[in-house]
């Protein structure tokens, strides 16, 4: 098989089927008949430029970048998000939100896409979300709208 047809054939499969790791990813090609090593799959990896996401079954997954950027878009009303977010809390124009671990790069993109004009700073760690709005009242819109 030659390495377009290869490459078309990972983004096939990583779009409609979990990959989570290069190992997972060699066994899914060789059970599919394409002769592949590890380090053919890692350059693969790197040509397709994927990214690794948080996985509906815990853990990461791989994905193309544009694909990516379409899943944020509506994260927080997938149900990703609503299992990601453990708690919710609200004080003046602030918003603290507790999540699963490795889940807020991702939720975070998603609260400046969608609240971008509502939002004065984000900051994160592995396991939190501390949202500042500019006004209260801004708070309370998102708070409100995260809440559902």
């Amino acid at each position: 098989m030659r390495r377009e047809e290869r490459l078309d054939f990972i983004s096939r499969l990583i779009t409609t089927k979990e990959v989570q790791t290069q190992d997972e990813l060699v066994q899914e090609l060789l059970a599919n008949d394409i002769d592949v090593t590890q380090a053919t799959v890692s350059r693969d990896i790197k040509s397709l430029a994927l990214i690794k996401i948080p996985g509906s079954r815990g853990g990461y997954r791989y994905a193309l970048p544009q694909q990516h950027d379409e899943e944020q878009k509506d994260l927080l009303h997938n149900e990703l998000a609503n299992e990601a977010i453990l708690e919710l809390k609200m004080h003046d124009n602030m918003i603290s939100i507790i999540a699963k671990p490795g889940t807020t790069s991702v939720i975070k993109k998603s609260l400046i896409n969608r609240y971008n004009k509502k939002i004065f700073s984000i900051m994160t760690d592995d396991d939190s979300i501390l949202i500042i709005c500019e006004t209260r009242r801004q708070a309370n819109t998102v708070y409100d709208e995260l809440s559902l």
